[in-house]
């Protein structure tokens, strides 16, 4: 596997995007934009990376504005700038406007996890993104937090505010995680909604470049609600085209896809507007890191391999 590292100005105009390229030494098949999550960076992917490079796939991958390496170089956590949503979108546009550059005749596909999931959304129904496929994971959807506790008015208060780059107020930030405990054990990590193997757990808290406990700005909160927002709404599935091939996978045991049924919306929701082409895979008993678990892990990969094969002569 070759590795090239590249960084561009994010959207924001402050921060110094970080972002890698990683190529198989045998003739590419596809290029997949890996989007990671929140409060994490893109070489906790880095199974999954090894593994599709090993098929022989092209993985491009950047740390978010205000995440990983790119929050560690620039000094800056939890924060992405004024308009958020839109910002983490643009930077995967350039992202994938420079993987285009370097393999120009490559079918296209973007994997988005978690809050990845919701980027990859909003990116999937910009006519310019054109893509081949596109995979879901950790899918963000009927999110209980969101949907039924957030104190809307509340946030647009902050987020509008004289202090909107500033720490978001406890109430919001708790709301934002309501249910993501509601199926663990007492006594357990607060992030143990994350993956039901406990290792998983553990490097997920004590990884530097997840930083998960960095405060969140008021800004950055609204725009991650700004985001989940056009990324759920009623409109979204027309806006994307209707050959597009899809693919969803997710745990029965995660808050963030509202424990599988979120997975089951998205799908019937695109099925339901016409698009054919929609594959979903939700593990039993499993929890948010579907890529992740041991369980799930490996039979993940072979779902992506599958599914990006079909790319291929596209």
């Amino acid at each position: 596997m070759a590795l090239q590292e590249i960084e561009f100005t994010s959207a924001n105009g402050r921060d110094m995007i970080q972002a890698w390229v990683h190529t198989p030494v045998r003739e590419a098949r596809a290029v997949v934009q890996l989007i990671h999550g929140l409060g994490e960076h893109s070489r906790r992917y880095l199974r999954l990376i090894s593994a599709l490079v090993d098929e022989g796939f092209v993985v491009v991958a950047d740390d978010h504005a205000g995440h990983g390496r790119t929050a560690m170089r620039d000094g800056i956590w939890g924060d992405a700038g004024d308009d958020a949503a839109r910002v983490v979108v643009d930077d995967e546009m350039t992202l994938q406007a420079k993987a285009r550059e370097l393999f120009p005749e490559l079918p296209y596909v973007v994997f988005g996890h978690s809050w990845g999931s919701m980027i990859a959304r909003v990116m999937t129904a910009r006519p310019e993104a054109k893509l081949d496929g596109l995979a879901l994971c950790g899918i963000a959807a009927q999110m209980k937090g969101i949907e039924q506790s957030m104190d809307r008015e509340l946030l647009e208060q902050v987020a509008s505010g004289p202090h909107a780059a500033e720490p978001a107020p406890d109430e919001l930030v708790g709301q934002l995680f309501d249910g993501f405990l509601d199926r663990i054990e007492d006594g357990a990590p607060q992030t143990a909604w994350v993956a039901r193997d406990e290792l998983v757990v553990a490097d997920h808290g004590r990884d530097p470049f997840n930083n998960f406990g960095a405060p969140l700005s008021a800004r950055f909160v609204k725009g991650f609600v700004d985001a989940y927002d056009q990324a759920n709404a009623d409109d979204w599935y027309a806006a994307v085209p209707a050959d597009l091939p899809v693919l969803i996978l997710a745990g029965d045991q995660d808050p963030v896809a509202n424990f599988g049924e979120g997975a089951y919306h998205v799908a019937n929701g695109l099925v339901a507007t016409g698009h054919k082409d929609v594959r979903t895979r939700v593990w039993s008993g499993l929890r948010h890191e579907v890529h992740n678990e041991p369980e799930s892990r490996d039979e993940l990969v072979a779902e992506l391999v599958e599914f990006m094969g079909r790319m291929e002569g596209k």
